[in-house]
């Protein structure tokens, strides 16, 4: 089983994103975020990417959505965690792990050109309906 954690940073109805530098994305935009690690919880793989990816600290507030699916030889599960942003600060030089991160508002990520179903996990966003990382434990 794959376990993927995505982070969703919102300010003031901006939503920050990253374009992949995976070829297998080709330069879309999506949230920052990725695979756990072995023994790597996906709260802590969650900060990580964040740190790799956009450049910035964060504190996890909550999950918002999980997906489950299967492929052909695997079943993966993405968590997707919503945060606030520590220190302010994002990355401003592209290297392996992001090409670039930006702030944008709903409207205008309907025209990027974008990584999965972004569009429906960010629909899926809401604030008030958010689970506590607190109510939400991970068993080996």
């Amino acid at each position: 089983m794959i376990i993927k954690s995505f982070v969703l940073l919102e300010e003031d109805g901006y939503f920050l994103l990253i374009r992949e530098a995976a070829k297998k994305w080709n330069g879309k935009w999506f949230l920052p975020g990725g695979n756990t690690k072995v023994g790597e919880t996906p709260m802590a793989a969650a900060i990580r990417e964040v740190k790799e990816e956009a450049g910035c600290d964060i504190k996890i507030k909550g999950i918002f959505y999980i997906r489950y699916h299967e492929r052909l030889f695997n079943k993966q599960i993405s968590i997707f965690y919503c945060a606030k942003m520590l220190d302010g600060k994002i990355k401003v030089k592209p290297d392996k792990h992001s090409l670039e991160v930006k702030w944008f508002t709903y409207n205008e990520i309907k025209s990027l050109p974008v990584r999965q179903k972004l569009l429906d996990i960010l629909i899926n966003y809401q604030p008030r309906k958010i689970m506590a990382v607190e109510n939400f434990k991970f068993y080996k």
